[in-house]
């Protein structure tokens, strides 16, 4: 059987009960308790990352924050206040999640225009648009062709920040990213999730 956030949770539940038991007899102090709690938590937080859609993750968060709210075993005043802790944990999750969607949601949006030649307004650097298109050929989302036509392309269908672009600077850019240490740009390994990401969503790529 397949197990749920809700069981996971509970499991949660279950080790801060027991860890209170043996605070309050006084077998363990403000420290180990907490540390104790925190580890427990790891197990939820995993497997809501482990999720690969981006919204279900969101929604998973959310879904933590009443658990949290509603649970009834910070029953003491070391214990309210790593509730509230962990709160503010998830709160960062959250917001870094929802940044993440957004830009993933930026990054290949359509210029509003009402011209039929309308063009993919890229929102990053010219460099990290030529690493995504070879990502995207790489990964299969597009068929084969040669990389003069790949810059010849993607010259004809985006712009930088509102600015057209050329198949000589695309080509320069690719140069660029292969002689880094990495073989690719800064936020090459950001992008390189986004792919993965939307390549996990859709089983005919994998």
């Amino acid at each position: 059987m397949t197990k749920k956030l809700e069981d996971y949770f509970k499991e949660f539940e279950d080790k801060v009960a027991g860890i209170q038991s043996i605070y309050s007899v006084g077998l363990a102090g403000p420290g180990p308790t907490r540390y104790y709690i925190y580890k427990s938590f790891s197990l939820v937080k995993g497997f809501i990352k482990a999720q690969h859609n981006l919204k279900n993750q969101r929604d998973l968060w959310l879904t933590i924050i009443d658990l949290l709210k509603d649970s009834k075993v910070f029953d003491d005043e070391i214990k309210e206040e790593i509730r509230w802790e962990l709160l503010e944990i998830v709160s960062i999750e959250l917001e870094n999640l929802n940044k993440y969607i957004i830009r993933l949601q930026l990054h290949t949006q359509k210029t509003k225009t009402n011209k039929p030649d309308a063009k993919f307004n890229w929102q990053g650097s010219q460099t990290e648009l030529v690493y995504l298109i070879e990502q995207l050929y790489e990964q299969g989302f597009l068929s084969p062709i040669s990389q003069p036509d790949k810059h010849r392309l993607t010259a004809q269908h985006f712009t930088v920040k509102g600015k057209n672009l050329n198949r000589e600077n695309l080509a320069k850019a690719r140069d660029n990213n292969l002689k880094t240490k990495k073989g690719k740009p800064k936020r090459g390994e950001e992008i390189e999730q986004i792919v993965s990401a939307a390549k996990n969503q859709n089983p005919s790529k994998t």
